[in-house]
């Protein structure tokens, strides 16, 4: 073997060394980072249902389901609005959207049903949908503003503006 070859084997050797100590560098601060983290975040979930998903997407297949008041141990926050869970009893992770969960501890057990504030008759229109004739009896009977309802009743829109809609465009 000569001179040269002998340089070009210890050149690579002393580079494979410091690679290796670059990449146990990494590895042991990241196992110390980990361990030396406080104990993952645990948030409530504040709405009726709420779906763990494989990807942060709505439109991303379901791990799991949660109801009002079940917690979940937060791994990382992710981005626009979704946070990295653990799936319930799990050390599976999946994707939650954080406006579904509080740091409030929530108690469903301790929830009463709504009063109901509207009548058995108000119940049936909105069912059937307003007519004019009960438009106008409630317009008579209610102090209640429907010039908001009818000025978007009269709005129209433009084709473009339909098919931008339906393609998921924004106006």
């Amino acid at each position: 073997m000569d001179k040269k070859n002998v340089k070009t084997a210890s050149k690579r050797s002393s580079f494979l060394i410091l690679f290796l100590l670059v990449l146990f560098s990494c590895v042991a601060a990241r196992a110390w980072a980990v361990n030396n983290q406080d104990e993952p975040a645990t948030l409530s979930v504040q709405v009726s249902r709420s779906q763990i998903r494989a990807q942060p997407s709505a439109l991303a297949p379901i791990l799991a389901s949660l109801s009002y008041g079940e917690q979940v141990r937060v791994y990382e926050s992710a981005s626009d609005g979704w946070v990295k869970v653990y799936l319930p009893n799990s050390t599976r992770l999946g994707y939650m959207y954080l406006s579904a969960l509080t740091q409030t501890s929530l108690d469903a057990g301790s929830l009463k049903p709504a009063e109901q504030g509207f009548s058995g008759g108000e119940i049936a229109l909105a069912g059937k949908g307003f007519s004019e004739s009960t438009e106008q009896a409630y317009r008579q009977s209610a102090q209640v503003d429907y010039a908001p309802v009818d000025a978007m009743e009269d709005f129209e829109y433009g084709q473009d503006a339909l098919v931008g809609f339906l393609e998921g465009l924004e106006p």
